[in-house]
């Protein structure tokens, strides 16, 4: 930015010698139009540069209230709220052509053998889509992971390195120890921390929690839920649901699997038919930049918007 002031100020003395008559006239004359000059290009850069703030401020997915934890105490204003941060528009292209780079930085986190899931490209596995969510829009707030398993899903929520995730797991449950790779949890969390991925590991039943600690732990706008995939004969999923229409959840919620068998397919399809009039909630198969063996979206936020989507009826 052009220095004003005292800068322009001593530029125009310079200019200001004192002369009579024609000569004093000129002078004057090319004062003011160095002067206008100057004003017209400081009045152009201060433009273009609230307009590129302002550009980036109404493109950025959350407000600076819903970004910035407070600097005092390392707070996050909005931590335990429902809402998404603004609308959220799912492009199959741009989840597509996703940048690999945070999957890349935190893919050494997981299993071995689960390295090359987490990077195989979307409509095969879904880990490029939880990025692009993360990435796009993920504010202060954790996103919740239900069903750690090898902490693969949870690292591609974290991966744009400044949203916490919360992983819930069995009571019981050792199967992220995979993820260490003979590491101490204690070793495995340095080594994420010096990343700068933030994940919190739960065990414990959300069915048996009370409603004041599910809101705590579901309070968020993303919730990725990959567990049993038996709905009917292990009705985990199908009561999971159930507790957050009780508390009136106002995000989103990822499915994974919603074509892998006879059950998932079965209650897919019951969301599909009797969301929107009854519940209040839309469902999207987002299956062809998701997993291979299905993935949906259940928005009951009412912000989502879909671009090249297959939408439900």
């Amino acid at each position: 930015m052009l220095p004003r002031g005292p800068h322009v100020h001593s530029s125009t003395m310079a200019l200001g010698v004192p002369k009579s008559g024609r000569r004093t006239a000129s002078i004057r004359w090319w004062q003011a139009a160095i002067l206008s000059i100057v004003s017209f290009l400081i009045g152009r850069i201060a433009s273009s540069s609230s307009f590129n703030c302002m550009s980036i401020i109404n493109n950025t997915s959350a407000t600076i209230a819903e970004t910035t934890k407070d600097t005092n105490n390392g707070t996050c204003a909005v931590e335990g709220s429902f809402g998404p941060p603004n609308d959220i528009v799912i492009d199959f292209d741009k989840v597509k052509n996703m940048d690999l780079e945070p999957l890349n930085r935190v893919k050494n986190l997981t299993s071995e053998e689960y390295v090359n899931y987490m990077m195989k490209p979307p409509g095969k596995e879904h880990y490029r889509l939880q990025s692009y969510l993360s990435t796009t829009y993920g504010d202060c707030r954790h996103l919740t992971d239900v069903g750690t398993r090898y902490v693969t899903s949870a690292l591609a929520m974290g991966s744009n390195l400044h949203t916490p995730v919360w992983t819930f797991d069995l009571v019981g449950s050792s199967e992220r120890k995979r993820a260490f790779r003979g590491k101490t949890e204690e070793e495995w969390k340095e080594m994420a921390d010096n990343i700068g991925v933030d994940i919190v590991f739960h065990n414990l039943d959300l069915l048996k929690v009370s409603d004041e600690d599910f809101r705590k732990y579901m309070g968020t706008w993303f919730i990725m839920l990959d567990t049993h995939h038996l709905p009917d004969s292990k009705p985990f999923e199908r009561q999971f649901f159930q507790r957050l229409l009780d508390v009136q959840y106002r995000g989103m919620l990822g499915l994974d699997d919603i074509r892998l068998n006879v059950e998932m397919k079965k209650w897919w399809k019951e969301l599909q038919d009797s969301g929107a009039d009854e519940k209040g909630y839309k469902t999207y198969d987002l299956t062809k930049i998701g997993h291979g063996t299905g993935t949906g979206l259940v928005d009951f936020s009412g912000r989502v918007k879909i671009v090249a989507a297959e939408k439900t009826d």
